[in-house]
């Protein structure tokens, strides 16, 4: 019987601490409070999807219950450890909090059960999921337990929309924001990949899946897992660029230079040649206003401007760039034909960075008028 087959996000989860990717802040701190012995009762992962809460929840609660521990250098392959990993752990309880909303099957599953000893673990650890789905009448019902647990009872939540929660949950918990993977990490994590399974993916195509992927390494997973299915054994920049409409690094940084040089026929020519082959304009646009940004914070480290785009702009032109890209953003996703509002969208954020601020121009002249003889003032 053939082995089943398991998608790379499943297959490369992580199972250590060292196997996190791109959360060094959130990883160091809970190594030192398991090797201080200072391990609160409960801990709020917070942060977008795919960027390893659940993950990290679940090496945390390995590493409280592995053999001789707590141990944050515990072996992946301990019994326990293992246990834990496959699901299989009946002190390591995981709790979806968007399909378990109501208060019923928060006291059946949580409440009813923590003052119950650990079966086979030192502690018994409570994983909630998305735990902002709670409704109100749970979190009450939880607050109790949560202020004062069992001392063998950890608790262990995670969501990506913490203003969804009551402050009076928060409060109780230690907090964690785990931050989007930047794009180099996720790329050396897909190489790594990539080796393993013997799959030849060129540079290009992993930079393209990171962009897509937003900061989400199990996202970054998934486009690479379709693409195998996709391509086979060999995945190419144009392979990932077709099915996901997206548009070549080269091109958006002509785009870009076409805006910073108000070169009104480059910009129509790019957005025709990317209408034709069928690229998705709004995430064109996204993707242009990434790369204004990153020549907007090069110019606030250049001390006001920037070359980055072809054309020297300062951090006054870049700011009303970037602004008249975001403006355009509601009529490019909702609009009745996306490329004209994309076309209009670029150019009125090309006029927008060539208009000058009415508070700049008081400034200048005030400036200009303190240098005038007195004689010359009373003349005018």
């Amino acid at each position: 019987m053939a082995t089943p087959y398991q998608v790379i996000a499943r297959k490369w989860r992580p199972q250590t601490f060292d196997d996190v990717v791109g959360q060094d802040h959130v990883v160091r701190t809970l190594k030192n409070a398991i090797a201080r012995n200072r391990i609160a009762h409960a801990y709020l992962l917070v942060g977008p999807r795919g960027t390893g809460k659940t993950s990290t929840a679940r090496i945390f609660a390995k590493a409280l219950n592995a053999t001789g521990g707590p141990n944050a250098s515990f072996d992946p392959l301990d019994p326990i450890c293992a246990d834990i990993a496959e699901g299989r752990c009946l002190d390591v309880i995981e709790f979806d909090a968007a399909s378990n909303t109501q208060v019923d099957k928060v006291r059946e599953f949580i409440i009813d059960t923590v003052a119950y000893a650990p079966a086979q673990a030192r502690f018994k650890v409570y994983i909630i999921d998305e735990v902002h789905m709670l409704s109100a009448g749970s979190f009450n019902a939880l607050l109790k337990t949560l202020e004062e647990p069992p001392a063998h009872v950890k608790f262990i939540f995670a969501t990506t929309d913490p203003q969804k929660m009551p402050a009076t949950v928060i409060s109780r918990c230690q907090r964690f924001d785990l931050k989007p993977i930047p794009s180099e990490l996720i790329v050396q994590r897909l190489k790594k990949i990539a080796v393993a399974d013997k799959i030849k993916v060129s540079d290009a195509a992993l930079a393209s899946i990171a962009r897509m992927a937003d900061g989400g390494m199990r996202d970054a997973q998934s486009i690479f897992d379709q693409m195998i299915s996709f391509c086979g054994t060999e995945v190419g920049e144009a392979d990932v660029l077709d099915v996901y409409g997206l548009v070549a690094e080269g091109k958006i940084a002509a785009l870009a230079a076409a805006l910073a040089g108000a070169d009104h026929k480059k910009i129509i020519e790019l957005v025709d040649e990317a209408d034709e082959n069928g690229r998705d304009l709004f995430r064109l646009l996204v993707d242009l206003q990434t790369h204004v940004q990153t020549a907007l914070l090069a110019a606030i480290a250049q001390g006001g401007t920037s070359e980055r785009l072809g054309a020297p702009l300062t951090t006054e032109q870049l700011t009303r760039l970037l602004d008249g890209l975001h403006e355009g953003e509601h009529g490019v996703k909702h609009g009745l034909s996306q490329k004209i509002n994309f076309e209009v969208a670029l150019l009125k954020a090309v006029e927008a960075s060539r208009a000058r601020a009415i508070d700049s121009l008081i400034k200048e002249i005030a400036t200009l008028a303190e240098g005038w003889p007195e004689g010359s003032k009373k003349n005018d």
